[in-house]
Order: C-alpha cells, then sequence, then structure tokens
C-alpha cells in the first residue's frame, strides 16, 4: 500500500489483504514462483549480523519475512504500511520473533534519522506518481544510517516487445479500472536510477532480471 494510494485505503483493508497472496502466486507463477522470485530479488542486498532493516511499503509481510530468513536471527526487522489490513494480515502470519510490523505512512515515518542500515521498499513505488516517490526516497534517506542501503525492487520495462506485451497480459495492465497504469508508467519515464540520485543517493546501480521484467535499483546514504 502506498501514499498515493491513500484513496484506495478501502480496498487494500478490505480486499486486497485477503487476495494478496493468490494475485502473487499468479503473478511469480512464470518465473519460478514468488518465494523463489523474491528470494533472487534480494540476493544482491549485503545484509549483515545485526542490521536493523526496514521494509518500507511492505503489504502482508511477504518481502519482510523473506528479509528475516536471509538476514538471520540477529538482526531486527520492522515492515511498515499504510493499510492496516496489509499489517493485520502480516501480523497473523509473522512467526519471526526479530520481525514487528506497523501502520505508518512511508512519506512520513515515525522513525529517528539514522534508525537503519537497510531500507528496502518492494514493488510499491509504480503504484506513486513522480512527487510522491521522491518524498518517500527522500524519507528513506532519512532514515538510513551514514553509508546505509536503499534498495528498490520493482517492475521493469523489457526491451523485447513479445515479453512486453506478456507482461501487460500476464500483470492485468489490460483492465480498464487499473489504478496503477499512469503511476507504472510515470515511474518508467522518470526512471528509478535518475530519481534516487534526486533524491541525494550516491554510488546508485541497477540490476535488471527475469530479461527486464524485473530491477532492483540500488543506492548508499553518502
Amino acid at each position: 500500500m502506498t501514499v498515493d494510494g491513500k484513496r484506495y485505503t478501502w480496498f487494500y483493508d478490505h480486499i486486497h489483504s485477503h487476495c494478496y497472496n493468490m494475485a502473487m502466486r499468479w503473478c511469480f507463477f512464470p518465473w519460478g514462483g514468488e518465494r523463489k522470485v523474491r528470494q533472487r530479488l534480494l540476493e544482491g542486498i549485503d545484509f549483515q549480523p545485526g542490521d536493523r532493516i526496514l521494509d518500507m511499503c511492505c503489504g502482508p509481510g511477504n518481502t519482510t519475512f523473506v528479509i528475516a530468513e536471509m538476514a538471520g536471527a540477529q538482526s531486527v526487522i520492522t515492515g511498515i504500511d499504510i493499510s492496516r489490513g496489509q499489517i493485520e494480515s502480516a501480523l497473523r502470519r509473522n512467526r519471526f520473533p526479530n520481525v514487528r510490523f506497523m501502520v505508518m505512512d512511508a512519506e512520513n515515518t515515525a522513525f529517528h534519522s539514522g534508525e537503519f542500515e537497510k531500507v528496502v521498499i518492494p514493488h510499491a513505488l509504480h503504484e506513486m506518481f513522480a512527487d510522491a516517490r521522491l518524498r518517500v526516497l527522500r524519507e528513506a534517506k532519512r532514515i538510513l544510517v551514514d553509508g546505509g542501503t536503499l534498495a528498490v525492487l520493482e517492475l521493469d520495462k523489457p526491451t523485447s516487445l513479445a515479453l512486453r506485451l506478456f507482461m501487460g497480459f500476464w500483470f492485468f495492465y489490460w483492465l480498464p479500472f487499473n489504478f496503477e497504469t499512469p503511476t507504472r508508467r510515470n515511474m518508467f519515464r522518470g526512471g528509478l536510477v535518475q530519481e534516487m540520485r534526486k533524491a541525494g543517493f550516491g554510488h546508485v546501480s541497477k540490476s535488471s532480471l527475469y530479461n527486464g521484467v524485473l530491477q532492483v535499483v540500488q543506492g548508499r546514504r553518502t
């Protein structure tokens, strides 16, 4: 759930939180399944024992739980989302003593500056327009320690026309009421690498996965 999605709070709280897992199983099926895809997207992040990690816009916690497995029991992982329904779903499924979930606005969190070594934003920025994306990115920078890392896991735009057409069908881009369509296109026009640099991150790099279907963009607070 994202900040631009405040208009859709009821949908996320009462509908999406109940069907999210089924939708993700569908979306990630062609690439080996949801768990495998999330693990691959996260494997380039250098998690260290004792890291304080924030999963920003965590939804029902699917990425949070994979982070917990990869980062280990010494780390402390926090998941936040603006949707109470999504957070309630995450809390019901949480089996990790070092993972906590809170309802919170990603644009204006209650965390202190420099509170985390790692921030991960999984599959959320494509639901925001550029001004909201920039506010979230700047908030992520504020709450990171000096030298801390932001990793954005997102959709990408393959160069292959056939693959773009397949994605359009498989990810339901063709639905006339898909509210993500204008924001997703806006994200592609802006480019996450450029936007992270604009937010003040250094050492920004992009990894394109699954032939351009997904991307991981990382940057460091300098």
